[in-house]
């Protein structure tokens, strides 16, 4: 539900404008808000479930995503909405923050793999298959229709929650003596918000005036600063929301840095080939969403087959295949590699392409997501998940934005669709290759290690246990 929500609304816009009287710039807000809230807001709660226990705030999320969605299926005008789908994002950063690190709790160390493909199936779908079932959903119910229908799962999602996950009462009572880093929490929003600013400037307007776009050099001289200034609190407060420790394990960063470089390569092509499809190949918006269903399929069937076998061989073979099938099927969509996409594309090809991009990607991140989750100490896991959800909706709105610039760029000076799609997805392929070399810096993720981890786990739990 969390991550369907973050893409079933883009094709809402049309008729959310018309039904709520508003214009564009102020209704695209609705997809804007969600998006950048729960990026703020992953980690604090990441660090929060670390001190206060995951089952109490995985099901605290449900519960106000659940609210969060009638509220936005109520919601008179478009500004309540606006407010509606802030509730919304703070409860699907709740749930975002914690799955990983309840599925890693949970699952022994030759199973975490196994486990992790099959979130990341579920999360993958949930941002692909967004338009596909909203477009039915609103043709057929109305606008409404997309938020209420997650109320009943909501419902379930509790219920299954409170009879199957058990409690997990923390030990860290001379953390929580500490207190919440709330100087942490609130620059690393800042920082955040700096770096959306940075790959996608909004346009701002005051008191009617023209819009101006926020300099990109601003932007970047204030990411700096204040990630300079984030790493000094870090370092020396008693609590910090982010361990910098962290930072110190290979795997972990390298891990994240693959991953981020993979998900700005994939929606680098998820936001650009529905502009082919309906442009260049001149298919309907049904037709189009029938060809992008080739992606969340292959990752369907990919993504828990390579989360097995990073149990059993490690990951470092997998990422590295995962993000070498994407990077190339990207450089063959641009040209680099035979003709590229245009408008002579068979329907075979461009199938064939689409699936090649859902391989890679669930090649890719179910093994990195286990070498990543399995290096990190117990303790931790809550903000290990955390920046891992974080590294993701980063990766996809960094994507987005550098994307459509280059795409833009292009078209304003030659006036070629086709060529301008080309230089989207060669860029796309450029920084996939990021995630291949990320990849190897990373290292296999030997078993043994994380046998060695899990037992650190199964003791702390272990100890919890007997204290609850």
């Amino acid at each position: 539900m969390a991550t369907l929500d973050s893409s079933i609304v883009n094709i809402a816009l049309p008729s959310l404008t018309k039904n709520l009287v508003s214009d564009l710039s102020v209704s695209r807000w609705v997809v804007i808000i969600y998006l950048l809230v729960i990026s703020c807001l992953l980690l604090p709660f990441g660090k929060i479930s670390d001190l206060y226990g995951r089952r109490r705030l995985f099901v605290t999320g449900m519960s106000v995503f659940t609210f969060g969605s009638l509220f936005c299926a109520l919601s008179p005008s478009l500004n309540w909405l606006v407010v509606s789908r802030v509730v919304q994002a703070i409860g699907a950063s709740m749930l975002m923050a914690n799955g990983p690190a309840i599925i890693t709790a949970a699952f022994p160390s030759h199973e975490l793999g196994k486990a992790l493909g099959t979130m990341s199936m579920v999360v993958s779908i949930g941002l692909v298959s967004g338009p596909a079932l909203g477009g039915f959903l609103i043709s057929h119910f109305g606008w409404p229709s997309i938020f209420l229908i997650n109320i009943p799962v909501g419902i379930l999602g509790i219920i299954l929650v409170l009879r199957f996950l058990n409690s997990d009462v923390t030990s860290l009572l001379a953390a929580r003596k500490k207190g919440f880093d709330w100087a942490g929490a609130f620059l690393q929003t800042v920082i955040i918000i700096m770096l959306m600013f940075l790959f996608d400037p909004p346009s701002l307007t005051m008191s009617g005036g023209n819009p101006f776009t926020l300099s990109r050099l601003l932007a970047a001289a204030l990411v700096i600063v204040f990630t300079g200034i984030f790493v000094k609190i870090e370092a020396t407060t008693e609590n910090p929301i982010l361990d910098l420790g962290l930072m110190k394990n290979q795997m972990f960063w390298a891990g994240n840095l693959a991953g981020f470089f993979n998900f700005i390569a994939y929606s680098s092509a998820i936001v650009m080939l529905p502009f082919y499809l309906e442009e260049v190949l001149h298919l309907s918006t049904r037709q189009a969403g029938l060809y992008m269903t080739a992606i969340p399929v292959a990752i369907f069937i990919v993504a828990p087959i390579s989360g097995r076998l990073s149990d059993r061989f490690g990951s470092l073979e997998l990422s590295v295949a995962g993000a070498l099938v994407g990077s190339l099927t990207l450089f063959t969509m641009s040209g680099a590699i035979g003709p590229g996409i245009n408008e002579n594309s068979h329907t075979a090809l461009n199938v064939t392409l689409l699936s090649l991009i859902g391989l890679g990607m669930g090649l890719f991140q179910s093994p990195n997501n286990n070498a990543i989750m399995g290096s990190v100490p117990a303790s931790k896991l809550g903000v290990a998940s955390a920046l891992l959800a974080t590294v993701r909706n980063v990766g996809m709105v960094t994507g987005t934005g550098l994307s459509t610039d280059i795409f833009a760029v292009r078209m304003d000076a030659t006036h070629d669709f086709v060529s301008s799609v080309h230089w989207a997805c060669f860029f796309g392929g450029v920084v996939g290759a990021g995630a291949l070399v990320a990849s190897l810096i990373k290292g296999r993720g030997p078993i043994s290690a994380r046998a060695g981890i899990m037992k650190e786990k199964q003791a702390w739990f272990g100890n919890r246990k007997k204290e609850s």
